[in-house]
């Protein structure tokens, strides 16, 4: 297995920061009371694995930073005035020994989950970096801009237009990475940039990269940062509370609940201890299968959801605190497997006595409650090579907060064979996917990797230009020659509804339709088949443009995507809404349809419109305020000059 280490870069002045930065350096600035920015990502990296770690810094903040993180950290101190952050990593890499290398930024905070994607990308490639590709436009602007190439980055810089997106401070370097950290430094000299590096090996197709868009981030170099950085630590705090294998019910019902509890009881100090959660929890879950047993179904379906709530409470404090123990573990491991069997049990005698349900109660109840220990004891036997989040995140959903979440539908819609027969088939198909995982695997590790044919051959340049050519000329011929085709059906489609006006309606599959009614449908289907033809040709010219509109507009790919297709999904919406209103009106027995129907495409437009906007203010807020800064200005000058 390889050797993970880390190095943070720590020599800044803060220049930015002053006067603040003259008693203290940045990356002491406290996040919340105790939690320095320096102490979160040391945090962060143990939460992933990595003890090694090198801080370097300048010389006067050494005995500081030994004193207040000593046996956590080695110190590398770098000497000299004028240096770039390259000078700094290449000092700190001369006590790395480990195979991979994390390189952070002490003044970046981020969620826990990059460093998960970045430390499991299955990049080969020396350097990669993290990359956002869909940032608000304050950081497009001041950060590292890159741009990708498939799987590899082609260049990076402050200047060039955002094509992907930018760098988020986090790298990932193998031993071979060393070496062009040095080379980088002899040829540009100890004023070189980590940005240096990156296009030294992007020029030899040795960069990668990681997406991580939509992760919580941001780096600290100016008061206002500070503030916001503040804010966002509890945010980020928040999402890191939320565990990779967490199950679908867990993670967007349960944790949004849980963790706002975990960090409210943090945040005020208050000594709740996770064992007594863990307790609280176990109490719950008995008090809604002893109100299954007396017949009060709906409620006892609400107190096995406040369960599921509670018991995620007591892990995240147990995380916010610095860490579990095995104790904790063991005794809320066993107190969950004695709830659940005291809630399947409390189904199966009440499905018994209140719905004489017989034999088959009685044998979903023991398959249903063995299945309750048998999904952890499945997760906790399979091997490394096996996902665990991928094993336990989706189909067939036997992770307890599912289960759980089963017996509050069985609860509230009274029908308590729904969990039993849910919890009785789900472990079972859970461990017969668990055993295909492992075989798969397994599998997988005999297999020789299959290169692709030599030489690699590609179409010359004058080739793909004539073949762009092509496909610009046959779009552009779709959207003229099919905008023609509506029209003309739209016309004939009338003289025809006039022509036959008044003629006898004919029955269509038990349907009464007249001449207005078959017209209407005809029209319908023109304008769908059309509509949809002219849309994916506008859709080529919208991907055609995005370049252009990257330079122009300094946004990147993403965010122009994310405009240009919501702008087609409302044309879309607008285009069926029309077409919809067009075949009821034919319809008079449908017309009490015309308004809900109306409501429901409106709801639509309007959610697509607000992303839109959203997509807008987010991606070219600073060029919008720029815009109004003129116009400003302009009318000040010529009411000034009057």
């Amino acid at each position: 297995m390889k050797k993970l280490g880390a190095v943070i870069l720590a020599a800044g002045k803060g220049t930015r920061l002053r006067p603040y930065t003259e008693e203290l350096p940045k990356s002491l600035f406290e996040l919340s009371s105790g939690v320095t920015l320096l102490g979160f990502i040391i945090d962060q990296l143990n939460s992933a694995g990595i003890e090694d770690i090198v801080v370097a810094t300048r010389p006067e903040h050494v005995k500081d930073f030994k004193e207040r993180f000593k046996g956590k950290i080695k110190l590398a101190a770098v000497e000299g005035e004028e240096f770039g952050n390259l000078h700094t990593l290449n000092e700190a890499l001369k006590g790395v020994k480990a195979d991979k290398i994390l390189v952070v930024m002490s003044d970046h905070i981020f969620e826990l989950e990059m460093l998960r994607r970045l430390l499991n990308s299955k990049s080969e490639k020396p350097v990669v970096l993290c990359l956002g590709k869909n940032p608000p436009w304050i950081k497009l602007r001041e950060g590292l801009k890159v741009k990708p190439k498939g799987e590899s980055v082609d260049k990076v810089g402050k200047e060039i237009p955002p094509y992907g997106g930018i760098d988020t401070g986090l790298f990932l370097l193998s031993r071979e990475a060393i070496e062009i950290v040095r080379k980088t430094e002899e040829e540009i000299g100890p004023t070189a940039k980590i940005s240096d590096m990156v296009n030294r090996a992007a020029k030899r197709n040795e960069a990668g990269y990681v997406d991580v868009t939509g992760r919580l981030w941001m780096d600290v170099d100016t008061p206002e940062d500070v503030v916001e950085a503040r804010k966002l630590y509890w945010s980020i705090l928040r999402r890191d509370l939320v565990k990779p294998t967490d199950g679908p019910i867990s993670k967007y019902l349960n944790r949004p609940i849980s963790t706002r509890i975990s960090l409210a009881l943090h945040r005020r100090g208050l000594n709740v201890k996770p064992n007594h959660v863990s307790l609280i929890s176990f109490l719950v879950g008995l008090a809604s299968a002893a109100l299954f047993l007396f017949n009060f179904f709906p409620l006892a379906g609400l107190v096995a959801h406040i369960s599921s709530v509670l018991d995620g409470v007591d892990g995240e404090l147990a995380r916010l605190g610095g860490g579990g123990t095995r104790f904790g573990e063991f005794l809320d491991t066993i107190l969950d497997r004695f709830a659940d069997v005291a809630i399947i049990a409390s189904l199966g005698v009440s499905s018994l006595l209140h719905l004489n349900q017989g034999l088959a109660a009685i044998a979903l109840t023991a398959l249903a409650a063995f299945g309750t220990v048998i999904v952890s004891y499945v997760s906790k036997l399979s091997p490394p090579s096996v996902d665990q989040q991928r094993l336990r995140g989706g189909f067939p959903w036997a992770t307890r907060d599912c289960r759980l979440f089963s017996v509050t539908v069985g609860g509230l819609l009274s029908a308590p064979l729904i969990p039993l027969i849910f919890c009785a088939l789900s472990p079972a198909i859970f461990s017969m996917k668990a055993i295909m995982l492992h075989g798969r695997e397994g599998a997988k590790a005999k297999m020789r990797a299959i290169e692709p044919p030599k030489p690699t051959v590609k179409p010359s340049e004058k080739r793909l230009k004539r073949t762009l050519t092509g496909e610009v000329r046959r779009n552009l011929i779709e959207i003229i020659s099919n905008g023609v085709k509506l029209l003309i059906w739209l016309a004939i489609s009338r003289l025809f509804m006039y022509a036959l006006r008044g003629y006898a309606a004919i029955e269509v599959w038990g349907i009464r339709m007249g001449i207005e009614s078959m017209v209407g449908v005809g029209n319908f289907i023109a304008i769908v088949y059309f509509g949809y033809k002219i849309l994916m040709s506008i859709k080529f010219f919208a991907d055609l443009a995005s370049e252009h509109f990257v330079r122009k507009l300094r946004i990147t790919g993403v965010a122009y995507a994310r405009i240009a297709m919501n702008s087609l999904y409302l044309a879309a919406v607008a285009l069926a809404w029309f077409a919809v209103s067009l075949l009821l009106e034919c319809f008079p027995k449908l017309w009490a349809l015309r308004a809900p129907v109306g409501i429901g495409f409106l709801a639509i437009f309007v959610l697509i419109l607000y992303d839109l906007v959203k997509a807008f203010y987010r991606s070219l807020k600073g060029p919008w305020e720029a815009f109004i800064d003129k116009v400003s200005r302009s009318i000040s000058k010529r009411l000034a000059g009057g």
